[in-house]
């Protein structure tokens, strides 16, 4: 099935990228990488009239560290993360994800803005940077604004985006000391994942007891899903099994997985336990491991 007919736009900076979309919010859609947005369209799921070419803009593709913060440009590609130097000492746990996600063709093209702003719901990246509390900072042509990134997601493909806004760059604090964070996924023959499950732990060096938690799911909805239930669960204790078994029960109960063709809801929830009382056990570990370190 081909491609619908659509005019193609290069803008060359945000402010010309953002009059022309606040000109035709509902006919525009914004071009970063593509991957997505081209097999929607090639299934004519999605029909935009103009597509935004924002890849040549200049000064969106980087990876940076200075005041404590990682700061990702939007046209950063996941390749770009995968073997970037910076990522893989100060963030890791981006740096073992990024392998896992699609293929080859999509690493090297697909950028992290995109990714983020098409709201796909069967993604890695999301539940790994919301469980580090991660912002964007989205711009249109006049102003800039920081928004958590757990907040972005409103729903399957839909963002609180305003229809001017582009996303411009991601925001990462350099973990806490004493601070674990685990990323697992699980998939069946795709590149997408069926479930995906980030959990972080910061524990007090002194009790060993877990201070902090964020315990974040994907793909088991339409957005990621943080279970705050599951977090409180944990706080106030050491590591133990039954508490990993209990925030992962309360994750299973908390998410809303549709049957598909790949799994039926009930395989899906089974995943969801398996997978977040594996990563809440990591994530203890690695936040652990840190009291010798």
């Amino acid at each position: 099935m081909g491609l619908n007919r659509f005019e193609y736009i290069e803008a060359s900076s945000i402010p010309e990228a953002s009059r022309f979309l606040a000109d035709r919010p509902e006919e525009a859609r914004i071009y970063a990488g593509g991957t997505s947005l081209l097999l929607l369209m090639k299934q004519r799921i999605a029909r935009p009239a103009y597509l935004v070419n924002i890849k040549k803009i200049p000064g969106l593709r980087y990876i940076d560290k200075n005041d404590g913060t990682v700061r990702i440009g939007a046209l950063t590609t996941h390749h770009d993360l995968e073997f970037s130097p910076l990522i893989r000492r100060w963030l890791p746990v981006i740096s073992e994800l990024e392998p896992e996600v699609a293929n080859i063709r999509v690493r090297s093209t697909g950028t992290i803005g995109g990714n983020l702003g098409f709201a796909e719901p069967l993604t890695d990246l999301p539940p790994v940077l919301i469980a580090m509390d991660a912002r964007i900072k989205v711009a249109d042509e006049s102003l800039e604004r920081l928004l958590p990134l757990e907040h972005l997601f409103r729903g399957y493909y839909e963002t609180s985006l305003r229809p001017q806004e582009l996303i411009t760059e991601i925001q990462v604090d350099l973990p806490a000391p004493f601070f674990g964070i685990k990323y697992l996924r699980f998939s069946m023959g795709s590149d997408k994942p069926l479930v995906g499950c980030a959990v972080g732990i910061r524990i007090d060096p002194e009790s060993k007891l877990c201070v902090d938690a964020r315990c974040v799911l994907g793909c088991v909805g339409p957005t990621p899903l943080r279970v705050r239930e599951a977090e409180e669960a944990l706080k106030g204790l050491p590591y133990r099994v039954n508490s990993s078994a209990k925030a992962a029960r309360i994750a299973a109960t908390a998410c809303s997985p549709l049957t598909d063709l790949r799994a039926t809801e009930e395989y899906k929830r089974a995943i969801v336990e398996v997978l977040m009382r594996r990563a809440v056990e990591e994530a203890f570990r690695r936040a652990s491991s840190k009291l010798q370190g």
